[in-house]
């Protein structure tokens, strides 16, 4: 009789430890969900990138759950508005780590507030995807930090080898037009680098972050007689310089960041925009590959007739942010939490989205991400972004 209720107390010992373990889940996962939360900006200047990129997660995440979800979890997606603001980037994260849990971030989507936010990730030891296309997001290596963009200093790098040596323009005066922002100052180093590396320097103008009129800029440009214009600012500000540009007969080409590299261009920009070229990491919603085909298959059955508000590259981007997520909650198991998905994320080797982007590679050293870029052409008549060039990568500096 005591060794039957002997052994009937180590049963209910192991069971009750059996129920600690299982009921002790990482935190943002439960045994049948994954809380994943979203920084971007929704209502700010930015939001013409911010707004459809979420819209994108939500599309993605429908279809994986609807798909089952991933070992046997659905993804639950928070989004919170940054307004473009690093307070309220701040307060977004708090608010997502301490009251809803999450497991991963996707974003922040500018620079600053991915900056700011360093210390709180690597402190919370936070995976996060940010949408903020500065090597500082890589370097010093962060472990819980997973850039899924290319950077400013490789579109540069692509774009003046073209300039250089695909149109071999003689003494090419070039002019570099920033928006005064954080991001602004890195782009610019970034293009000088890259100028000096060529011979070349750079005649400077500083462009508003709400630019409306831009008539000084453009014409400083045309009175220092510059052959190309670089720029980096989101779509309306590149679209003000076009539309001044085009006023004041200053018919020189201008390439652009990928910030400003998405159809809002030739949308706001309208004819002017013919002399826009622009460096992404993405490919755009009409072009043909097998990728692109199966975001518009997912994205239409969701949202038929959808074409329009999805027709630009800022969905694409989209789209690649949870795709490297769910590779890697794919990767990391059943037993999910941080520290396996980070590591699951380590092992993305060229990793192929089948167009939608050129491929990926995270190591447990180094967290680049997207190396490539293409150069688009804007077409106003189509209101598309022609592609110019294949993935490419950028060349050694010299």
């Amino acid at each position: 009789m005591k060794m039957r209720f002997v052994g009937f107390l180590v049963l209910i010992v192991l069971v009750s430890q059996g129920n600690l373990a299982y009921s002790k889940e990482a935190r943002g996962v439960t045994k049948d969900s994954i809380i994943i939360g979203s920084i971007a900006d929704h209502t700010g200047p930015t939001s013409n990138i911010g707004v459809v990129m979420v819209e994108a997660y939500k599309i993605f995440f429908r279809h994986i759950n609807d798909e089952g979800g991933i070992n046997g979890r659905k993804i639950k997606l928070v989004a919170e508005d940054s307004r473009y603001s690093i307070p309220a980037s701040i307060a977004a994260f708090k608010k997502l780590l301490f009251k809803d849990q999450m497991l991963a971030l996707l974003g922040p989507v500018s620079v600053g507030e991915t900056k700011v936010l360093f210390r709180h990730i690597e402190k919370e030891n936070i995976p996060t995807l940010p949408w903020a296309p500065d090597e500082s997001v890589m370097k010093p290596y962060k472990r819980y930090v997973f850039p899924t963009s290319g950077f400013y200093d490789n579109e540069w790098g692509v774009t003046l080898d073209y300039i250089v040596n695909k149109l071999r323009s003689k003494n090419p005066k070039i002019a570099m037009a920033t928006v005064d922002v954080e991001s602004g100052k890195v782009v610019r180093a970034s293009a000088v680098a890259w100028a000096e590396s060529y011979g070349l320097k750079l005649h400077h103008e500083t462009v508003p972050m709400s630019a409306i009129d831009v008539t000084s800029q453009v014409l400083s440009m045309k009175r220092a007689g510059v052959t190309h214009i670089l720029i980096h600012h989101v779509a309306p500000g590149a679209a003000a310089v076009l539309k001044d540009m085009k006023k004041f007969d200053l018919d020189v080409p201008m390439f652009g960041t990928s910030a400003a590299c998405t159809e809002d261009v030739i949308r706001i920009g309208g004819e002017a925009s013919k002399n826009f070229v622009g460096a992404s990491p993405y490919s755009s919603w009409y072009e043909e590959s097998q990728g692109m085909a199966n975001v518009r298959k997912i994205s239409l059955k969701y949202n038929p007739g959808a074409e329009k508000s999805y027709s630009i590259k800022s969905y694409s981007m989209g789209w690649v942010v949870p795709l490297i997520l769910c590779e890697g909650i794919k990767r990391a198991g059943k037993d999910l939490d941080g520290e396996k998905l980070v590591a699951a994320l380590e092992t993305l080797k060229d990793f192929d989205t089948n167009g939608i982007c050129g491929l990926i590679t995270y190591t447990p050293s180094m967290h680049y991400g997207l190396n490539y870029n293409k150069l688009f052409r804007a077409d106003p008549k189509s209101g598309k972004l022609i592609p110019i060039t294949e993935w490419k990568l950028p060349p050694a500096k010299k």
